[in-house]
């Protein structure tokens, strides 16, 4: 029996939740018998790589703790092919092991990977590799995601200069005309939607991405011909809200690194020069996640091969026009992050079991103290968005509103908004008939990542629209 609407519980959810072993042909079940374990081996071979190639300090002691990391990741996966259950994880001083297991305990205690709900047990296995680097001596802080990364941007630079010279322009002309309202309206579209199609570079779900492949759906973001497939799309309300704040508070949750990151930290740019916002602060994990998730030390490592583009691929060095225009853009970011223009604020809640409708109860400090502070909080990306809606199978219908719960009716709620390329069979917000015409078109519409929504909650901003 599911729960009423207002009786909402992480195991017992108003519609269902997406499970593997429910339907053999779902994305779910792809995703666990293929995608992940997919992940997961790139992880144990690259990581093997790493041990092997290791010429540091202590090296016996680092290489023979690393094939026990190697072994305790096969291990993981032996787990998740042959459906075991979901075990405890072991404290690695993060501070959020204790809510991990609780979760698991209360909720899931006898659950295996093949009945557990998606987005449990694959939050679950980007927490336990954490969790296995995190405990170890001498592989605490390796990024395990940190190449791919960093080798499908720089091997971009060409796309990144262009897309940056792009908006250099962009932020002129419409610094140049504030008074044409008509003008920015539509800078603002393109800066927006640009920020949402960044999200199709997503290494969890293109996890073999070649770097022409990567190029080649930069160029049709930064072109803007994806976006008749904008399935939902409130971004003339986003902007009528928008337009109306001087020197307010942005909130962004990141998603992915990378090329995705440079749209959101460009649309943060263009939206402090315009003087939208004085304070924009970024959200990115603690620790490494879902593959290309942003950290601290990516977010950084983006600004300083802005401030010097030959770090990034000196092989291959940009044109003196293209490199001044990137060393520009890093040194003003870098300005901005120096004098608390921008922030980085990387709380645990991001990577807990958690879905965001209990930001106000389980995530207080982080709604209380930092997004309700904010006039709006763009959440970025696929998994954000399935934790705003609980990764259920909601009627497409659904409103937006309606799926977020407490977080859309709390009387401090700040205005919400939703950029996602859908990659999972979850979506809320299309209407039946728009729903039924894309089943028609493509059968796979709600996860092949060629489709997007731009969705708004107003939160206490409604009565101004």
């Amino acid at each position: 029996m599911m729960a009423a609407k207002d009786d909402f519980a992480p195991n017992n959810t108003p519609y269902p939740p997406l499970i593997a072993d429910r339907d053999s042909t779902s994305f779910t079940y792809e995703s666990l018998h293929d995608r992940v374990p997919h992940i997961l081996t790139d992880v144990i071979n690259d990581y093997y790589g790493a041990i092997q190639s290791y010429q540091g300090p202590n090296a016996e002691a680092v290489v023979d703790e690393g094939k026990a990391l190697t072994s305790a990741l096969s291990k993981l996966k032996h787990e998740m092919v042959t459906d075991k259950a979901l075990t405890p994880l072991e404290d690695d001083g993060t501070g959020d092991i204790d809510m991990w297991n609780h979760w698991l305990k209360t909720y899931f205690p006898s659950a295996t990977w093949y009945t557990t709900p998606f987005l449990t047990w694959e939050t679950y296995m980007y927490r336990r590799i954490a969790t296995i680097f995190r405990r170890s001596v001498h592989w605490k802080d390796y990024d395990f995601f940190v190449n791919k990364k960093q080798s499908t941007f720089t091997a971009s630079m060409i796309a990144v200069a262009k897309l940056c010279s792009r908006v250099t322009a962009l932020t002129s002309e419409s610094k140049a005309n504030t008074a044409n309202k008509i003008k920015l309206h539509l800078a603002f579209v393109e800066m927006l939607q640009a920020s949402l199609w960044g999200n199709q570079t997503d290494l969890s779900m293109f996890p073999d991405l070649s770097n022409e492949a990567l190029e080649e759906m930069q160029a049709r973001i930064s072109s803007g011909e994806n976006n008749s497939k904008i399935v939902s799309n409130d971004t003339d309300k986003i902007w009528s809200l928008v337009s109306q704040i001087k020197n307010g508070r942005f909130d962004i949750v990141l998603d992915n690194s990378g090329f995705e990151l440079l749209q959101d930290v460009l649309l943060a740019y263009w939206l402090v020069e315009l003087g939208y916002a004085n304070k924009v602060v970024f959200h990115p994990k603690r620790i490494p996640w879902y593959v290309s998730d942003v950290t601290n030390e990516d977010f950084h490592w983006l600004v300083s091969v802005a401030q010097n583009p030959a770090l990034a691929n000196p092989k291959n060095p940009l044109g003196q026009e293209e490199e001044t225009v990137l060393k520009n853009l890093g040194n003003r970011w870098a300005e901005f992050l120096a004098n608390g223009t921008w922030e980085l604020k990387d709380e645990l809640f991001w990577t807990c079991p958690y879905g965001f409708r209990y930001l106000p109860t389980i995530g207080k400090d982080v709604w209380e103290n930092e997004l309700t502070k904010a006039d709006v909080v763009i959440f970025k990306g696929d998994l954000n968005y399935r934790k705003l809606d609980y990764d259920l199978h909601w009627p497409v219908s659904t409103p937006f509103v309606e799926a977020l719960g407490p977080i859309a009716s709390d009387p401090k709620a700040p205005a919400i908004v939703a950029l996602r390329t859908s990659k999972c069979d979850t979506i809320v917000g299309v209407t039946a008939k728009r729903a039924e015409e894309l089943f028609e078109q493509r059968k796979d519409w709600m996860y092949s990542g060629q489709y997007g929504v731009i969705q708004l909650s107003p939160g206490r901003w409604l009565e101004k629209l």
